[in-house]
């Protein structure tokens, strides 16, 4: 990631032995110990107090890894596009579930807020934090497959695009896949978010293998 903000250095908890994150953040202990620690640091870093509820997390992880394994079979199309989709799905999850939230001693930060993400956790720690812990591990997942990291759209420092986002996925957590998308100067998809199969990306490979294939493109069911 070359963007200076709006993004997290994690460690990630010790295992025995290198080990992926990609796959060690499917696992439900490994993934609650990534979201603790990323979160001690957010509160360091924001002078902010946002706290873990457990079972809201489980809830969150299992809800993700299910909508994860129920489409990981299009992985293999494009790899980067379906890395993006999964950090969309899991950012989805825990708006959905909402496992953080702001301790009830918390402050607002007085003054001039200098930096503009500072602005976007005033107006929402918990969404900034959820965001930031998404991209932090997609980056970390690209790299780990020696693909390109990510890099932030103008949008996802404006505060009016953040009103958007958190007024949308009030109503809708899945929009926050597409509002991923926006940020991330992808194609967001608006109208199917949660199925992968009409992603830009994973549907151009479809028809480019129908065509290897020499024959038309099935249609959807």
């Amino acid at each position: 990631m070359d963007d200076t903000v709006l993004t997290l250095s994690l460690d990630t908890p010790a295992t025995d032995g290198r080990q992926a994150l990609r796959r060690s953040i499917r696992r439900l202990g490994d993934f609650s110990r990534t979201v603790d620690l990323a979160l001690q640091q957010f509160n360091a870093r924001y002078g902010v107090e946002l706290r873990l509820t457990q079972r809201s997390l489980t809830r969150a992880f299992l809800e993700w890894m299910r909508r994860f394994d129920a489409q990981r079979a299009l992985a293999d199309r494009d790899r980067r596009d379906f890395s993006h989709f999964a950090a969309g799905i899991l950012l989805s999850s825990l708006i959905r579930n909402r496992p953080a939230e702001v301790g009830a001693g918390a402050k607002g930060r007085a003054g001039d807020l200098a930096r503009p993400e500072e602005a976007l956790v005033s107006f929402w720690p918990e969404g900034v934090f959820y965001f930031e812990f998404c991209i932090t591990v997609l980056d970390k997942v690209l790299a780990e497959q020696d693909l390109e990291g990510i890099h932030l759209s103008a949008e996802a420092l404006q505060l009016r695009s953040w009103a958007s986002f958190r007024e949308n996925v009030a109503s809708d957590p899945d929009l926050g896949i597409p509002f991923l998308d926006l940020f991330l100067g992808g194609d967001p998809n608006w109208d199917f978010p949660k199925a992968a199969r009409f992603r830009s990306a994973l549907t151009g490979r479809m028809l480019d293998w129908d065509k290897r294939l020499g024959g038309p493109a099935a249609p959807d069911a």
